[in-house]
Order: structure tokens, then C-alpha cells, then sequence
């Protein structure tokens, strides 16, 4: 893909390999039994505080794209209590409330993706070779579609709550500058190529086609932050253009309030909005550059 920065998450490239060792040792995506206790101790904490969490004083931010942050505030919030629906319902043992929750969960953390760093691996992360050590959505995911129970699934849901919270953390103390929104946008439309148009991201449920909708919005709506301060109106005129392309496209799919399965999707189909996307890809690894 031309100009675009690699993603920040490799573990989400190498799909034959299964989840990635740490640094020091051992699988960072696991639930090992002995932090089975402690975990559901913190989570229950939470949970009796109604899922709150005190929210760190974000630094400054240019007043242009003030606004952009608050929205992106108010993201994270309404990600911690669509996962909270996801994980009660899991914990529940309810599969048809939880197939329910999930792609309204998926689709908040999708928004905020750029922001997780190494939070990502945990609440996001994917294996293909069926091993089940992996954790987070994909591994609810498969609970639900690939196996039909959420037995075992508890300490995976309590685990999720706790990366969300943490996750809200995070957003709070992300920076905002124009350079920073520019490099989320970017950070979007990578992770469209890499795992979303191919149909890698989401394996059993089959929504990649609500993740890619959910991304490129979310890239639009950072463009549409660092607009009026762009240098180069040739490049916000691409820009303009490219976005109203991969949208209409992306539209031909939408059924009622969601998309159809990414299954009934042709390769040829695929391979068009995979053009359309590298499209859009390259002008906006050009944005950081011009703000």
C-alpha cells in the first residue's frame, strides 16, 4: 500500500503464527488460572461502582480540534458501557444477548483502535490456528460463533472489562495535536488494508464489512477535524473526493442498520474496494505533512 505507515500492531499481520510471545516471556494475550481470582476480585469492584473510573486531566489541545477530542471522550466512555453489555451477557451465559452486543461493542473499540498501544493485543487480538489462548473480542467471537457456548468465557469477559476501563485511561491522557489526529486517521485506513478488507478481522461473526465503515468514519471524521487548518487544497480536494468514493461504495452493502456478511462478498468486490481504499490510503499519510 503506497505511503502508508505500518500498522502498530503487528500481532495483527502474522495470522499464521498465533498470539506473539512478550518480550519477557510467555503469551501477553493469556488468562493464566492464578490471576483468575485477582482479576474477577477488580472487575466485581468495578462493576459495584457502576464500571466508573476517574478520568486523568487530558493535556492541552489546539481549541480546532477541541471539539474532535471531546467526541473522542465521549467514544471511550460509551465503549466501556457497550463492552459492560457484551460481558454481563457473557456472564450470563445468554448467547443470543451476547451475539446481540457484540458488533455494537466491536464497532466503539474500532473508533478508538488508534489510541489502545499495547492494549490493543489484549482487548483486540487474533489467532488463526485455533488455539485458545488468544483473549478479548475474538476470543468471545469465537465462543459465539465458531463454538455455540460461552462455557469458560467469564474470566475472558472479566479480563475485557478491565482492558476497557483501562483503555478509557488512555484516551484520557492521548494527545490531541493536529499531527496526532493526522497520524489516527492514517493508523484507520492501515488497519482497512491489512485485516478488514481481506476478511482476517472478524473470522466467525463475519461483520468486516461494519468494521470498515466504522474505521473509514472514524478516519473521516479526524480529516474533517484537521480540515480547515490543511495547507493544501489540492490535497483536501483528493481528499474530499476519495473519502465520498470508499463511503459509496461501502453503502451498496449496508442492509437496515447493519451490513451484509463479508462472506457473501465476491473477490471481485473485495478487490474493488480494496482499490478504492488504497485510493483514499495514500492522500491521507500525506495529511500529518500539511496540518
Amino acid at each position: 500500500m503506497s505511503g502508508v505507515s505500518p500498522p502498530r500492531n503487528p500481532a495483527h499481520v502474522d495470522l499464521d503464527t498465533g498470539p506473539r510471545p512478550s518480550p519477557g516471556g510467555g503469551d501477553t494475550r493469556g488468562v493464566p488460572a492464578r490471576r483468575a481470582l485477582p482479576v474477577l476480585v477488580a472487575v466485581l469492584a468495578v462493576l459495584g461502582a457502576g464500571c466508573s473510573a476517574p478520568t486523568p486531566t487530558p493535556p492541552p489541545s489546539p481549541a480546532a480540534v477541541e471539539p474532535y477530542r471531546a467526541a473522542v471522550l465521549a467514544e471511550a466512555a460509551a465503549f466501556q458501557s457497550a463492552t459492560r453489555t457484551l460481558t454481563d451477557a457473557v456472564r450470563a451465559g445468554d448467547v443470543a444477548a451476547a451475539k446481540a452486543a457484540y458488533q455494537p461493542a466491536h464497532r466503539r473499540y474500532v473508533a478508538l483502535e488508534p489510541l489502545a498501544e499495547d492494549i490493543d493485543v489484549r482487548i483486540d487480538g487474533r489467532t488463526d490456528t485455533g488455539d485458545a489462548r488468544f483473549t478479548g473480542f475474538h476470543r468471545i467471537e469465537k465462543a459465539l460463533w465458531g463454538d455455540g457456548s460461552l462455557a469458560g468465557m467469564v474470566g475472558y469477559a472479566n479480563a475485557l472489562d478491565l482492558d476497557a476501563m483501562a483503555l478509557r485511561q488512555v484516551v484520557g491522557r492521548a494527545g490531541f495535536r493536529p499531527g496526532d489526529v493526522a497520524t489516527m486517521a492514517n493508523d484507520w485506513l492501515t488497519a482497512c488494508m491489512v485485516t478488514m478488507v481481506t476478511g482476517n478481522e472478524q473470522r466467525w461473526a463475519r461483520t468486516d464489512l461494519d468494521d470498515l465503515a466504522t474505521a473509514v468514519g472514524s478516519a473521516r471524521a479526524a480529516y474533517t477535524a484537521l480540515r480547515p487548518g490543511v495547507r493544501d487544497p489540492g490535497l483536501t480536494a483528493t481528499l474530499d473526493a476519495r473519502f465520498a468514493a470508499v463511503t459509496a461504495v461501502l453503502d451498496t452493502y449496508r442492509r437496515g442498520d447493519g451490513f451484509v456478511d463479508y462472506a457473501t462478498v465476491t473477490a471481485a468486490q473485495r478487490r474493488r474496494l480494496a482499490t478504492e481504499l488504497d485510493a483514499l490510503a495514500e492522500p491521507v499519510s500525506q495529511l500529518a505533512a500539511a496540518v
